[in-house]
């Protein structure tokens, strides 16, 4: 048995390498298939979008329909064993894509795309205030002149009215016999506007047992605070979701997700 100890200042870094083979069966697997059309809805309304960057890919899970529909997708992300994973997923689609990694908050990558996504609560990660505007500016000087920033967070609304603080998250048995299961253990401190995310990975293989405990702070947005960030960094939302999904209108109070479409002004 192995306790690691707190990962807060590499925002769950090593939560990530743990869980990176597994990650696309751990958490609601209907999301790829739910989000795809959301998204091909969107960017045919929003047309034209045919060049797509993912700021955030992870495993290219969600990318992976959009290359299929010929969108041409750009995956970066911080994680190595994530973009692993993902190359061995485009690799065994037979497609190409150009991945690589980067942070957000200091992509250069010489080029404007028609639609940015940053999917799967990353955003949240940004809880500095200066993080937040070099990510925003940074995706301003990479998306064309009304082109779409697609930002997809926690609906805190939701939550801090129906805290789920300390919750069993994950019990998952992969194939090969290893068992992951994920506890949270998380808190709010609404004068920062900050969600303290904890949580303890529990890893068996075999006989074997891995302990382990992450935290990081994740900013809390609002759709009038979100709003201010997007038009103080030249974007224009136009449109408000409650998830990833076709027809999830946004409603504060029960919505799983915020989903904010902008547009760069």
């Amino acid at each position: 048995m192995r306790f690691s100890g707190s990962e807060r200042s590499q925002a769950h870094g090593r939560w990530y390498r743990t869980v990176a083979e597994h990650f696309d069966h751990l958490y609601d697997s209907g999301r790829v298939t739910r989000a795809y059309p959301f998204l091909h809805d969107l960017f045919r309304r929003r047309a034209p979008v045919l060049d797509v960057l993912d700021v955030a890919c992870g495993t290219f899970a969600l990318d992976l329909p959009l290359l299929r529909r010929s969108y041409r997708v750009t995956g970066r992300d911080v994680s190595k064993e994530m973009l692993r994973i993902a190359r061995r997923r485009l690799e065994e689609s037979g497609r190409s894509a150009d991945l690589g990694q980067a942070d957000m908050r200091t992509l250069r990558l010489d080029r404007e795309f028609d639609a940015i996504l940053c999917l799967g609560t990353a955003f949240n990660y940004l809880a500095k205030a200066i993080d937040i505007r070099r990510a925003l500016r940074g995706f301003r000087g990479h998306v064309r002149k009304d082109g779409l920033l697609v930002l997809d967070l926690t609906n805190f609304d939701a939550w801090i009215r129906n805290p789920q603080n300390a919750r069993a998250e994950v019990d998952y048995r992969a194939p090969d016999g290893m068992r992951i299961a994920v506890f949270g253990f998380n808190e709010q401190d609404l004068t920062r506007s900050i969600h303290l995310a904890r949580f303890l990975t529990v890893v068996q293989t075999g006989r074997g047992i891995d302990i382990r405990f992450d935290e990081a702070p994740l900013r809390i947005w609002t759709k009038d605070s979100l709003t201010t960030a997007l038009q103080g960094n030249g974007f224009k939302p136009v449109e408000w979701w409650g998830d990833l999904r076709l027809g999830a209108r946004y409603d504060r109070r029960r919505s799983p997700r915020l989903v904010s479409v902008s547009t760069r002004a």
